[in-house]
This record gives structure tokens, C-alpha cells and sequence, in this order.
């Protein structure tokens, strides 16, 4: 007999069905609310019930879950962020938060736990992985996880970000003589910038991986902007938009623009490939959770979602779960 069918039998001779806990941790991210919907189908068409945490790991302790229905998460997989709500919870990081989010898993007599989120929702997962079967599936728009070529919600932030110099472009033209300089998420690293221009064809990029000479930059932004090309590209890591725009005006001599993407690019529509990636990575979790496997969903760039063991992942530094 299967391990998933020996699982689930256990579960039904107790009087219960399986019961599989879902929370969202950390940043919110395009792409989670198809994870969500993913793992609530696996688990129903296995018999399951699927629970709902409110609030990541902050709300597990607290043991703020209720059901939800298949029916339910899939009408909102194709909304942004995440309608479970999520929370950066640094008690996770305490003995005292961890006893708390076990309590709470035993007090719901849950199964098995899929956690959705970055590098500290990997650290919460792992800690938890001892209690329970747990599946860490990696959605972050800054792509900072290892051990995975992909991460959920990365595709629509760089989305935005390109529709967003369109714009820029267009009204550029429209009126020229005039500079951009458009800020992006993604502290302390510079990739979510550096993709953003790279696939917008721009080629003046501030990022922390790279000095910058604000001269040259303000004299390219000098000589583009009579054709209305005169755009560059920072990540919030190299510092302040609204400064380094006026730094560069001066520098110029023209009028440097900053347009600040902010938190707006985690709420981007999800891509079809960050849907695709959360409905394969559900499935995924959800079928080495009902084994009794824990698990690190790791995304290829295939479309592929691979379940691996949980403690194979090496961990990045915490950045809050």
C-alpha cells in the first residue's frame, strides 16, 4: 500500500479526514493566491480538508485557521498578494514563538503544514518540520532564495516594472527634454532593478552591486533627453529616489523625474507564468505532504515544480518571517 494511502487511512480510522494547514509568510507576493488554490484542490481530491491560516506564522500561534474550500480559493487565485493575509513575525525566530506555532498545529490535530513565502518563511518551515510534515514553496518577488531557478511572484514584479517605463516612455516623448529615473523594490540586492531595465532595454542601472558615477549617468540623461529616451533604472537599495533624481538634475541640467514603484510591485497582477508556477507547486507540495514528506518546492524555468528534501535547501540569512 502507497504511503499516501497508508496516511490517510490512518487519518480515517482515527474518525478524521487528512487536514493540511496553508499560511502565506513574510512579503506578500503575485503567484501565492495560486499555491493556495492548488494545494486546497490536492487536498479535497484526496479527501482532505484544507485549512486556511490568517496572518503567516503570527496567526498560526494565535490559531487564527478555519476551513476553506477548493471552490472558495480558486475563485481568488488570480488576485494579487495574498487573501490569507501575511506578517513578518520575529518571534519565530524565539523558542518561545516556535513552542507557540506547535501548540497550535496540535490543538487543530493538522497533518501537515504548506508554508508560502522567502528566505525567513524557509526558516520558520524548517523549525517546524520536527512537529509535522511541512512544504516550503518559495514565492518572493526578489528571487533571493537557493536552491531554486524560480521563485513565485518575481515574473510580475519585473512586469510592472517594464509596463511602467512604457509609460514613462510615452510621456517622454510626448514632451521632450525631460529625465526619469524609476526606483524599484528589492533591497539589498539589485536584481529586481537589473531585470527591470534589462528587459525594458534600458541600459543606465543603479545598483548597489555596482558603483555608479552619477556624472556619467547625468550626462547620458543630458544628451537622451531631447529624443525622449532619457530613462534610467535604481533599486531602493542604492538609496533615496526623490535625492538622487534632484543629485542628478543638478548634475544635468535638466529636470530628473523620480517615479517610485514601491510596495505597489508587490501587488502586480500575477503573471501566467506565476500562476502556472503556484498551481504546479501546490500540487506539487501537497502530493509529498499526503506521503508524509516534507519538502522544498524547488521551481525550474521549465514550468517544472520538484519536491526535494526540506533540509537539502541551504538557508540565506533571515529576512524576517
Amino acid at each position: 500500500m502507497p504511503a499516501r494511502t497508508r496516511r490517510i487511512e490512518r487519518n480515517a480510522n482515527r474518525g478524521r479526514r487528512f487536514r493540511l494547514a496553508i499560511l502565506t509568510s513574510g512579503g506578500d507576493a503575485p503567484g501565492m493566491n495560486a499555491v493556495v488554490a492548488a494545494a486546497c484542490e490536492g487536498t479535497e481530491r484526496l479527501g482532505g480538508v484544507p485549512y486556511g491560516v490568517r496572518g503567516g506564522f503570527g496567526g498560526l500561534a494565535a490559531g487564527r485557521m478555519a476551513a476553506i474550500d477548493a471552490a472558495e480559493a480558486a475563485a481568488r487565485s488570480h488576485e494579487a498578494g495574498t487573501w490569507l493575509g501575511t506578517s513578518r513575525w520575529p518571534p519565530m525566530d524565539t523558542a518561545e514563538g516556535l513552542e507557540a506555532c506547535r501548540r497550535a498545529l496540535e490543538a487543530a490535530e493538522l497533518d501537515a503544514l504548506v508554508v508560502i513565502g522567502g528566505n525567513g518563511s524557509a526558516l520558520g518551515a524548517r523549525a517546524l518540520a520536527g512537529a509535522l510534515p511541512v512544504a516550503f514553496v518559495p514565492a518572493t518577488i526578489d528571487r533571493d532564495i537557493e536552491g531554486t531557478e524560480l521563485t513565485i511572484g518575481t515574473s510580475s514584479a519585473i512586469g510592472l516594472g517594464v509596463e511602467t517605463i512604457d509609460l514613462l516612455r510615452i510621456t517622454a516623448r510626448s514632451l521632450p527634454g525631460r529625465a526619469f529615473l524609476l526606483q524599484t523594490l528589492g533591497a539589498p540586492h539589485g536584481f529586481l532593478a537589473h531585470a527591470v531595465a534589462t528587459a525594458a532595454g534600458i541600459d543606465l542601472v543603479l545598483v548597489p552591486e555596482q558603483p555608479a558615477d552619477l556624472d556619467a549617468v547625468a550626462a547620458e540623461l543630458r544628451d537622451r533627453a531631447p529624443s525622449g529616451s532619457a530613462i534610467a533604472v535604481m533599486s531602493e537599495a542604492v538609496g533615496d529616489a526623490v535625492r538622487l533624481a534632484q543629485a542628478l538634475s543638478e548634475r544635468a541640467g535638466i529636470r530628473v523625474h523620480p517615479t517610485i514603484l514601491g510596495h505597489a510591485q508587490r501587488a502586480a497582477a500575477p503573471s501566467a507564468q506565476d500562476r502556472a508556477l503556484g498551481r504546479a507547486a501546490g500540487r506539487t507540495a501537497v502530493t509529498a505532504l499526503a506521503d508524509g514528506e516534507s519538502c522544498f518546492v524547488c521551481l525550474g524555468a521549465d514550468g517544472t515544480a520538484t519536491a526535494m528534501p526540506l533540509g537539502d535547501r541551504p538557508a540565506a540569512a533571515p529576512a524576517g518571517a
